[in-house]
Parts: C-alpha cells; sequence; structure tokens
C-alpha cells in the first residue's frame, strides 16, 4: 500500500513541476477534500452534539475556504496542524462499538487470571 502512495504522491509532485498540472489545481483538490470533512464534521455533531466535533468541522472547513480564496497550500498545512492539536486535547470523539461486537470494558480482567 505504501507503494502505491507514494507513486501516487511522486507522478502528482512531478506532474506539477514539470508544468502539466498547475499547482492551484492541486491546492482545490485538497481545499474541496478539506471542505467536505469539515461538512460531514459538522453533519456529526448535529447528530451527536460532542463539541469536539463541532471545533474539528470549523477548522477544517476554513482551512479549506481560506486556501481556495487564497490559492495557496499553507492553510491546509496549518488546519491539518491545528486538527491535530484537537485530537491530541481530545476532541475527537471514541469510536462507537458496532452492533454484535462484544463491548470492550478496559477494567475487566484476562479469562487465565480468572481461574486462579
Amino acid at each position: 500500500m505504501k507503494w502505491i502512495i507514494g507513486g501516487l504522491v511522486l507522478g502528482v509532485v512531478s506532474a506539477v513541476y514539470s508544468g502539466r498540472v498547475p499547482m492551484a489545481w492541486v491546492v482545490y483538490s485538497f481545499a474541496v477534500m478539506f471542505v467536505c470533512w469539515g461538512l460531514a464534521l459538522f453533519f456529526a455533531y448535529t447528530r451527536s452534539k460532542r463539541h469536539g466535533l463541532l471545533l474539528l468541522g470549523s477548522t477544517f472547513f476554513s482551512a479549506g475556504v481560506l486556501a481556495v480564496v487564497m490559492v495557496h497550500w499553507w492553510p491546509l498545512v496549518g488546519g491539518f496542524a491545528i486538527a491535530w492539536v484537537l485530537r491530541a486535547m481530545g476532541m475527537d470523539p471514541p469510536p462507537e462499538a458496532l452492533p454484535g461486537e462484544p463491548a470492550s470494558t478496559p477494567s475487566s480482567a484476562p479469562d487465565s487470571d480468572k481461574n486462579t
């Protein structure tokens, strides 16, 4: 998988530097992706009312819009860095258990300790 991603990154970088693909197209592509992430996080906020999702959504959305307005790459990097800081602070909600999976409890002891 890392070879595929590395090949794609190498192809995009070589196409941009050779002049076949304008850098603005790459910025617009990532900006659209950031705006979509922001809208998806806003939708998740309306369903769960977790304030971290609202902060993450506004970060991604504003970084994408700022990158489109300025046609520069640094708002995307800044928004991604701010989102990682917010996730490190615990603003990202924990994953929910899927129906049919047993609920994991961190305080339960392993089965081998119960028999002794």
